[in-house]
């Protein structure tokens, strides 16, 4: 997953001229202070410290305050202001998103050529945001199981997906189940996926 810096709507941030200090409202997907969460949690210190009096960011936290689904109409809506996403929790609302994964350019090179502020346009249209930054560039997909794989064969293997993969693991004969990312790790002890 390539995680997405999403928020600031243009109302909040015509707000943050006016004298009273401006909270907003963040959430993520990742659960908090781990690979994917650590970078928007230094990013919320960072505005904080050098905002006192002007801008306040109120982390509200991970899967735990939010279902991770549910991130993405939160933040159309205004439930919240800026949320630490993947393009998989919100393509029902923007499949142009997926495109994240797909892309094998490094964000340097999408703000060169345009594709950084055509993602960017998709993004106030349909989410009602501005996209501020990608986090993540080429990471690469990985598949761990508990049994061995000797072919493409994925028949009698129990695998959680987010729903993006769906398709693709039932293609290869996958049984796909679906939890939240918290409870990846249980449904592996217990037996309830394989991988």
């Amino acid at each position: 997953m390539k995680p997405i810096l999403l928020g600031l709507s243009a109302l909040l941030l015509a707000n943050s001229a006016m004298a009273q200090e401006v909270t907003l409202k963040a959430v993520t997907v990742f659960t908090e202070n781990t690979t994917y969460s650590r970078p928007f949690e230094r990013f919320i210190n960072r505005v904080n410290e050098d905002g006192k009096g002007i801008l306040r960011i109120n982390y509200i936290g991970g899967p735990k305050a939010m279902p991770p689904f549910e991130i993405g109409n939160a933040l159309k809506g205004g439930v919240i202001d800026i949320a630490n996403t993947a393009g998989a929790f919100y393509t029902n609302l923007m499949p142009e998103a997926d495109a994240w994964k797909l892309t094998e350019r490094p964000m340097p090179e999408l703000r060169r050529n345009g594709g950084y502020d055509a993602m960017a346009a998709i993004y106030t249209q349909k989410l009602n945001a501005i996209f501020l930054a990608r986090l993540v560039d080429n990471n690469p997909f990985h598949l761990y199981v508990n049994k061995p794989i000797v072919s493409p064969d994925l028949t009698g293997l129990k695998l959680r997906i987010t729903p993006v993969y769906r398709d693709f693991f039932q293609a290869l004969g996958g049984t796909v189940v679906q939890t939240a990312p918290g409870e990846v790790y249980t449904a592996l002890e217990r037996g309830l996926v394989d991988g």
